[in-house]
């Protein structure tokens, strides 16, 4: 049964499996200055996917392919269109080559769904969506999967970003409020720029302000997506206001992202391996997951599902071996190749490896 008919809220609803696909790009819009909507087609069939999942693009970038994952900022009603929405970051060089380089008619490979972050598995309780910047899509393909359903679900949206301009899908957002009685939209500017005419609530969310906007968060379903800041603010804010942990959902692509625990630079590690990318060198335990012991090194590899799926962490194997158990990730001439995928990939001896582009 498609997704779009499921009655909502559900227990137990399907889960599409992950898969490679050709995409056309049919639309571009310009949401702002710096952030493009990206609209393509599949090319082998309708893309079923949850609320709030995403997709991993394989961008042509010169030097290479590039994999990076988008939340799906459409709504999941079994076409075969899919919209993603990229903020171009400054320092974003994939970001960057998408609003540059592609253009109607522009082929790429993709692969997907990943994720569990989606309201449509959970039930019971009234919403609190929340997202800040980019980290807003997520929210947005939820409402607007809802809203396509004619639910009367009690929905809270809050909207933060940095600027008025900044905003995202505002006239969607107007019109969608309109339909749906029971929604409540929210945005907030942090910093409004000078002489900006702007009656919203203004400064980043703190607790007085977000008792103010939801007074009965602590009852809501939350579910959160932005920078590691915005998310740590807003989940002690509502943990603080009585809100159980459990009913916190922040975007997570597959499995839970490892937590990394700063190691001591220039000390070894018992029984460790010696690690070597990017002109440094360093030791890591043995069995450790790839991702973790680079984070711990806070050296940055571009992540997405963080469960072997959609290849966005993948680097090259020079020397040595590792135990990798992907799903999916990688073909079979990727591995041939000898490209790993940090997520998924434990270090059993000395290694060096490289970035793919």
């Amino acid at each position: 049964m498609p997704l779009d008919t499921l009655p909502f809220p559900k227990s137990g609803l399907p889960g599409f499996a992950s898969a490679p696909r050709k995409l056309r790009l049919v639309a571009r819009h310009q949401n702002t200055s710096d952030t493009v909507t990206f609209t393509f087609h599949s090319l082998e069939g309708p893309v079923l996917h949850l609320p709030g999942q995403a997709i991993a693009l394989d961008l042509p970038m010169n030097g290479g392919v590039a994999t990076r994952t988008f939340t799906i900022a459409s709504a999941p009603l079994g076409a075969q269109e899919l919209s993603v929405t990229v903020k171009a970051a400054e320092t974003g060089h994939a970001t960057r080559w998408m609003h540059d380089n592609l253009a109607v008619g522009s082929e790429i490979t993709a692969r997907g769904p990943f994720g569990r972050f989606s309201l449509a598995a959970r039930h019971g309780r009234p919403v609190l969506l929340i997202g800040g910047g980019s980290g807003f899509t997520p929210m947005m393909s939820m409402l607007r999967w809802l809203h396509a359903r004619g639910e009367t679900l009690d929905v809270v949206v809050v909207q933060v970003a940095r600027r008025v301009e900044d905003l995202l899908f505002e006239d969607e957002l107007a019109q969608i409020a309109r339909d749906m009685p029971g929604l409540r939209l929210f945005e907030v500017v942090t910093a409004p720029a000078a002489g900006e005419v702007w009656r919203g609530y203004r400064g980043r969310p703190n607790r007085a302000m977000l008792r103010a906007m939801v007074a009965d968060a602590s009852r809501r379903e939350v579910y959160c997506c932005g920078p590691e800041g915005f998310l740590g603010t807003v989940r002690q804010c509502l943990l603080a206001e009585g809100l159980p942990h459990q009913h916190f959902h922040t975007e997570s692509f597959g499995a839970s992202k490892p937590v990394a625990s700063p190691a001591p630079i220039g000390k070894g590690v018992s029984n460790g391996h010696r690690v070597t990318l990017r002109g440094r060198s360093f030791e890591i335990a043995e069995g450790e997951l790839l991702s973790t012991a680079l984070a711990a090194q806070h050296i940055r590899v571009p992540t997405g599902c963080n469960a072997g799926q959609c290849g966005t962490c993948k680097l090259r194997l020079s020397e040595g071996s590792v135990d990798m158990q992907q799903d999916g990730g990688l073909s079979e001439q990727d591995v041939a190749s000898g490209y790993i995928l940090a997520c998924c990939s434990r270090v059993t001896g000395p290694i060096s490896i490289e970035d793919p582009v």
